[in-house]
C-alpha cells in the first residue's frame, strides 16, 4: 500500500516537473541589472540604459527611488503636444494665468498675455530655455486646462511603465505631489526621442522665435543644454540632444540621449549639487557605456536565401508556375550590451509561402525580424532576387491541365488553416511535450482508479489482515 502511494507522488511529481524542465529556457530571465562596477560620479542619482534592449548598463542609487525632476519634467510636456496630433504650424494662446501664474524668477522666455506661438515654436521654448510660461499654455492648448494637463502627464507615465511617477504641472517647479524616478525618466525619455520632431528640438544649440504681435523683436532662445553647443568646453559629439533642470529642492538635473555609431544610450542624472556634475558625470557614463558593447553577425546577405511558390491565377484556380528566391536586403549585424547573450537573441522570420506573378525585381515580400526580450532590434526586409513574369495564357492553360486539381485544393485548404487557426506557438517542441504530459496524466489517472477501486474491495470483503498474494488469489477464486 505504501509503495503503490509512493509511486502514485512520484508519477504525479513528474507530470508536471517534466513541462517546466523542458520549457525552462523559454521562462524570462532578470538580465535588467548592471554590472558591479563603480565610476567616478559625482551626483548622488544616475543612471544609463541601452535604448535598443532596455538593458541598465549602470546605476548609482535606488533607479526606482523618488526623486524631483524639477524641468526635465518637460520631457513629458513636449511628448504630450508631440502626440496632440497638432500641426507644427498651429497656433499655441497664451492666457493670463499662463503667464501670470509662476514666479518670474522661474525660467521663461517673457511671453505676453494675449500672445501666440507656432506649435513648433513652443517646442523650441520649453526644451531649450525651459520656458515656464510657454509649458503652461501648452498645457492649456493640449487639455483646456493645467490641472487636466498634469493628470493627462501622469497617465501617459504610467501607460510608459512609469508608474512611480506624479505630475502636478507642466514645468516642475516643486511641489510636493511632483516626483520622479531615474528609471521613470527613462522610459519617457525613450518614448520622446522616437519622434524626429523631439530629435531636431534637442540637438538644437540654438534658436529665433521672429517678432510678434506683441513682441516686435525676434527672441533668440540658447539651448541650456551645453553638451551640443560647441563653443562650450562641455561640448559631446556623443551626446544628441537633452534637457536640463534645476530647483533648489532638486538640485540640478539632467536627461540626455547619446549615440555612437549604432549604439544609443540614455542617461540620466539627478540630486547634482552643481551644474557642471550633470555633464560630467553625463559624459563619464557614456564613455564607460559605449565600451560595453559587441557587434554581432546574425547572418549577412549573401549567405541568406529562401524561396518562396510564384502562382498565377487561372480560370482553373492559382497555378504554380515558378520558385522564386528571396534575398535579404542587407546584412543583420547589431551591437549588443556584454551583458546580453547572443543566445536569447530571436531571430523570426515573417515570409508568406507564396507570392503572385507578376513581380519585380526587388520586390519586398516580407522581413526577418531580430528581437530581445519583446523589443525589436532590427528588421532587414526580404526581396525577391529577380523578376517573376506571368506565363501567357496558352502556357498557362497548358500547365493547369496537367495539375491535379485535388491536390490544388487540399494544399489551398492547408494552407488557409495554416495562416489563419494553427497558432504560433504550435511548435513541434510544444506538440512532443504537451503529448507527453497528456500520456502521463492519463497513465496516471488509470492507476488513481485502480487504486480506489482495488481499496474499496478490500474494505467490503474484508482482506486488510492478510497479504495481498492471498487476497488477489480469493479474490479470483470467488469471481
Amino acid at each position: 500500500m505504501k509503495k503503490i502511494k509512493k509511486f502514485l507522488i512520484i508519477l504525479v511529481v513528474l507530470i508536471f516537473a517534466v513541462p517546466v524542465l523542458v520549457f525552462a529556457d523559454e521562462v524570462p530571465q532578470e538580465t535588467n541589472q548592471p554590472p558591479p562596477i563603480s565610476l567616478p560620479l559625482e551626483a548622488d542619482l544616475a543612471l544609463m540604459v541601452d535604448v535598443a534592449t532596455g538593458q541598465i548598463l549602470y546605476h548609482r542609487g535606488d533607479p526606482h527611488a523618488r526623486a524631483l525632476p524639477a524641468s526635465t519634467t518637460k520631457v513629458m510636456t513636449a511628448l504630450l503636444l508631440l502626440e496632440s496630433g497638432a500641426e507644427m504650424d498651429e497656433l499655441v494662446f497664451h492666457s493670463p494665468e499662463a503667464v501670470y501664474a509662476i514666479p518670474r524668477n522661474s525660467s521663461h522666455i517673457a511671453m505676453n498675455a494675449g500672445e501666440v506661438l507656432t506649435v513648433s515654436q513652443a517646442l523650441y521654448a520649453i526644451m531649450l530655455p525651459s520656458a515656464n510660461d510657454v509649458s503652461n499654455a501648452v498645457a492649456e492648448f493640449v487639455a483646456g486646462d493645467m490641472e487636466s494637463f498634469a493628470q493627462m502627464m501622469t497617465q501617459r507615465a504610467y501607460e510608459l511603465g512609469a508608474v512611480n511617477t506624479n505630475f502636478v504641472n507642466a514645468h516642475g517647479l516643486p511641489h510636493d505631489d511632483h516626483y520622479t524616478t531615474l528609471y521613470d525618466m527613462y522610459l519617457i525619455m525613450a518614448e520622446a526621442i522616437t519622434h524626429p520632431e523631439f530629435l531636431s528640438v534637442i540637438s538644437s544649440p540654438r534658436y529665433r522665435i521672429p517678432p510678434t504681435e506683441h513682441q516686435p523683436q525676434p527672441r533668440f532662445i540658447d539651448n541650456t543644454n551645453l553638451m551640443i553647443r560647441p563653443n562650450y568646453p562641455q561640448f559631446s559629439m556623443d551626446v544628441v540632444g537633452g534637457k536640463t533642470g534645476w530647483t533648489t529642492p532638486s538640485g540640478h538635473t539632467f536627461v540626455s540621449y547619446g549615440r555612437r555609431e549604432d549604439v544609443g544610450l540614455i542617461t540620466v542624472v539627478m540630486a547634482a549639487e552643481r551644474r557642471d556634475i550633470i555633464f560630467n558625470d553625463t559624459q563619464t557614463m557614456l564613455n564607460h557605456g559605449f565600451n560595453q558593447f559587441t557587434q554581432h553577425q546574425f547572418f549577412t546577405a549573401s549567405d541568406f536565401s529562401v524561396g518562396v511558390d510564384l502562382v498565377q491565377r487561372s480560370r482553373e484556380g492559382v497555378i504554380v508556375i515558378d520558385y522564386m528566391p528571396i534575398v535579404a536586403q542587407r546584412d543583420a549585424g547589431i551591437y549588443l550590451p556584454q551583458t546580453v547573450d547572443p543566445e536569447d537573441v530571436q531571430i523570426v522570420l515573417t515570409l508568406p509561402n507564396r507570392i503572385t506573378a507578376p513581380v519585380y525585381a526587388g520586390f519586398q515580400v516580407g522581413r526577418v525580424s531580430i528581437t530581445y526580450n519583446g523589443r525589436i532590434l532590427d528588421e532587414v526586409p526580404l526581396v525577391t532576387s529577380q523578376a517573376g513574369i506571368g506565363l501567357p495564357p496558352e502556357a498557362l492553360e497548358s500547365l493547369a491541365t496537367a495539375t491535379n486539381p485535388l491536390q490544388d485544393i487540399a494544399t489551398t485548404i492547408a494552407d488557409y488553416y495554416q495562416d489563419n487557426f494553427i497558432p504560433t506557438w504550435l511548435t513541434l517542441e510544444n506538440l512532443i511535450v504537451g503529448l507527453a504530459s497528456a500520456v502521463l496524466a492519463i497513465v496516471a489517472l488509470i492507476l488513481m482508479i485502480k487504486f480506489l477501486r482495488f481499496g474499496k474491495s478490500r474494505r467490503r470483503r474484508g482482506y486488510y489482515g492478510k497479504s495481498l498474494k492471498a487476497n488477489l488469489s480469493k479474490s479470483y477464486k470467488y469471481r
